[in-house]
């Protein structure tokens, strides 16, 4: 498939269309000289053999439909076709048995957007992996060792591309060869090795339309066949001379290149390059066109106004095909076969919806252990297999999120039943990955807090998918962390070991809008816990904790507490309960979460010695209709201990979405009660990307109470205090974390001026 719709893609295009020109006409053809004169044509009596040629473009694809649906208007059958990305896409349908009115309706339906986003949803994976993402949500997918940093050997893996694939074919089995379609079919892609155009005759019809669709640069390049394949537009956009050296006597060919940009639209660097790109693949086409002769049959819609990406623009390459194919009506109607047509058409057929496994093989190339994948995929065998089920386990191994391709086959074994062969690939830069945390809050006033962090995470530790993940972050809150995770066997128990020694800051505001001084709490915290993790969205733990730190007062407290320094010890146990089916911990439009956790801690400050005891319990829940999100959110935390002059626990509001108009951390007590009711209108996304980054315009409803509190000496906050916020804001899920930029309102009972302009990223709420 090319790409015109971004200009760095573009560029690296040129650039590969530049080195490779050339050479790839030398090598196509002496590769097209080898291809056996015993072609599929030669099955064909008592007529010219004919053969479609379907060209590369993209989106402009969709006038192949009206193509498809003339030649059968006019009983014109097919005995071969030869297809180059989109055009191997829309072939490889119609060789398989598919009608074009099926085929249109796909292009049409086909979610074409999720096959250029290979990571897996957040809802599809474990809490854990929910967890780190949400921390650190700049994944730049690097890979670090002892060699140093690595990357991908593409932006896409092509797993989502896979998916979207069998969404159109079902489930194919390997084939011996592409003769054996409905069709005889072939797929045209460039070898990566040595440059030579390969023409794909055999195998797994789904890899080898994959393989001719690879943006060489953006997906990663398919091993297939022993060939590292890329996209066939690089080396043949438009296989006229593969369809001639298959015998082919007359051709229907069907060019949908982008078209040259008029001097008016040359008005920018990335123009310029696009129009580069369009030259140098308008030069190789215009070869192909060359071999054409009086008998064959040329469509070129005119398609300037539809781009490479604007799948949703389908329904204009459909109407232009229409309207091209018309006016080749005469020339095609030389090929009409009225008589045998009937016959032709019969013999087409298509592959059943569901499958019956025999046995599941595996081909596991990773470090995990076979048992474990098996578990995960949880397909029944000698009982029909539907597609969405095969599909949702292989999205179950993928969701480990340290494989880089898991891919699908059916086979038939030596008894002739059906087994599914399932290859699972490592990511080639891990086991160990870097990413990143940036964080910045302001409301303009007196908060100002930043923070940088980064987290190496070890993956593939044991066969069952032990982690060591280590985190430093600097900034306003400072942080070093370690975590050791341990799952035991695949009986869904784990030990988890964590050590963490952080500093934060709580900036304090009085009554009036001035500043208080900071908050400093210093702590160093270790714990072990033993866990179960039932089902991917839920986990339970219980283990003991000790956690040793200080607390540093600002002045305006010190002056009335009877000391500037708190130093303290606690001991005891940690239980937790987490639930997460969130699609987006940032501005989530389906599912819900729910925390809760219970402590017991036995307590050594200022020369007392006391239990205490403290309970949590947060809810979210979201539901979209369409371009509409409601979000709701539930949250109770309390600390019950001695009556003594300060609890260790302290919660807080204030902020956005947290008693919005208050300055972050503006009400401290031992107990919080806090709802908020959140409406959020999700901006249309124009255009397709390699990532989901829409923007919102959004408003909530927010009521909270502090009760208790006993370490704040800024402010009286009595057990009646509910105080009524709310909030405007406009945000963007963007690649570096949350975007918010609101405004907040809040009672003015607790505050003389009880509203903030705030700016946030990366923060979640």
């Amino acid at each position: 498939m090319q790409v015109k719709s971004w200009g760095w893609l573009w560029i690296s295009c040129a650039v590969v269309a530049l080195v490779w020109t050339e050479p790839v006409f030398a090598e196509q053809g002496r590769v097209e000289q080898r291809l056996a004169d015993s072609g599929p044509c030669s099955r064909v009596q008592d007529r010219p053999c004919v053969a479609l040629v379907l060209g590369g473009g993209g989106a402009r694809g969709g006038a192949h439909v009206a193509v498809l649906r003339q030649l059968e208007a006019q009983q014109i059958p097919v005995d071969l076709i030869v297809g180059t990305s989109i055009g191997a896409f829309v072939g490889g349908l119609y060789a398989q048995g598919k009608s074009p009115a099926e085929i249109e309706q796909l292009l049409l339906q086909l979610p074409w957007s999720e096959g250029f986003r290979d990571r897996v949803d957040r809802d599809e994976v474990p809490v854990r992996r929910k967890e780190q993402r949400d921390q650190f949500p700049i994944n730049l997918d690097l890979g670090v060792g002892p060699e140093g940093l690595r990357v991908p050997k593409g932006i896409l893996h092509g797993q989502a591309m896979a998916a979207l694939l069998q969404q159109a074919y079902g489930l194919v089995p390997e084939l011996g060869s592409f003769d054996e379609l409905a069709i005889p079919f072939r797929a045209v892609a460039t070898d990566l090795t040595n440059r030579e155009a390969v023409i794909l005759t055999r195998g797994n019809l789904l890899h080898a339309v994959q393989a001719s669709m690879s943006i060489p640069g953006v997906v990663r390049p398919m091993q297939l066949q022993n060939h590292l394949l890329v996209d066939g537009g690089v080396a043949n956009n438009l296989p006229i001379s593969v369809a001639k050296a298959l015998g082919a006597e007359r051709i229907i060919a069907v060019s949908i290149d982008a078209p040259l940009l008029s001097g008016k639209e040359l008005n920018s660097a990335m123009a310029i390059t696009e129009q580069l790109t369009n030259f140098l693949v308008a030069e190789a086409v215009s070869r192909q066109l060359a071999l054409l002769g009086p008998d064959d049959v040329l469509i070129q819609p005119e398609l300037k106004s539809v781009g490479t990406l604007d799948f949703d623009k389908m329904p204009q390459a459909i109407a232009a095909g229409q309207t091209a194919v018309a006016l080749a009506r005469d020339q095609l109607g030389r090929l009409s076969q009225a008589a045998t047509y009937v016959h032709w058409q019969q013999r087409r057929r298509q592959a059943p919806a569901n499958v019956e496994l025999a046995a599941v093989a595996l081909e596991n190339r990773t470090g995990l252990a076979d048992a474990l994948l098996l578990q995960r995929l949880d397909v029944p065998l000698a009982q029909p297999v539907s597609l969405q089920a095969l599909q949702q386990g292989v999205r179950r191994i993928y969701g480990l999120d340290t494989l880089e391709r898991v891919s699908s086959t059916l086979q038939l074994d030596a008894s002739g039943q059906q087994r599914l062969l399932l290859r699972a690939e490592p990511k080639s830069w891990g086991p160990a990955y870097l990413d990143f945390r940036f964080q910045l809050e302001d409301d303009f006033e007196n908060t100002h807090n930043y923070q940088l962090a980064a987290s190496h995470l070890w993956t593939g530790l044991s066969p069952y998918g032990a982690s060591l993940q280590n985190v430093v972050a600097l900034g306003t809150d400072k942080q070093l962390a370690s975590t050791l995770y341990w799952p035991l066997g695949l009986s869904g128990f784990f030990t988890e070991l964590h050590a963490e020694q952080n500093r934060t800051v709580f900036a304090l505001e009085d009554d009036a809008g001035r500043s208080g001084g900071e908050l400093n709490q210093r702590e160093l915290a270790l714990s072990a816990a033993l866990g179960w993790e039932p089902i991917d969205p839920l986990q339970l733990s219980v283990g003991l904790q000790r956690r040793d730190g200080r607390f540093r007062l600002p002045a305006v407290l010190a002056a009335q507490l009877p000391f500037d320094s708190l130093p303290y010890l606690r001991r005891g146990s940690l239980w937790q309960l987490s639930y997460d089916t969130l699609d987006s911990r940032s501005f989530p439009s389906r599912g819900v979460r729910l925390e809760a956790n219970w402590q017991h801690l036995n307590d050594d400050y200022l020369n007392n010695r006391s239990q205490s005891q403290t309970y949590g319990l947060q809810a979210q829940a979201a539901r979209q209709w369409h371009s509409h999100i409601l979000r709701g959110r539930l949250r109770f935390e309390r600390a019950d201990g001695a009556a003594n002059l300060v609890e260790l626990d302290q919660f807080s509001l204030g902020g956005l979405l947290n008693l919005s108009g208050y300055p972050k951390n503006f009400l401290f007590g031992s107990e919080i009660q806090f709802a908020s009711l959140v409406y959020q209108y999700q901006l249309p996304e124009s255009r397709l990307s390699l990532f989901k980054a829409p923007f919102y315009l959004g408003t909530s409803l927010e009521r909270g109470l502090v009760r208790q509190s006993r370490f704040s000496a800024m402010r009286d906050v009595q057990a009646s205090d509910w105080i009524w916020a709310g909030s405007i804001f406009a945000g963007w899920d963007s690649p570096f974390g949350p975007l918010y930029l609101g405004y907040g309102q809040a009672e003015s009972d607790a505050a003389e001026q009880p509203y903030r302009f705030y700016l946030s990223l990366g923060q979640t709420f």
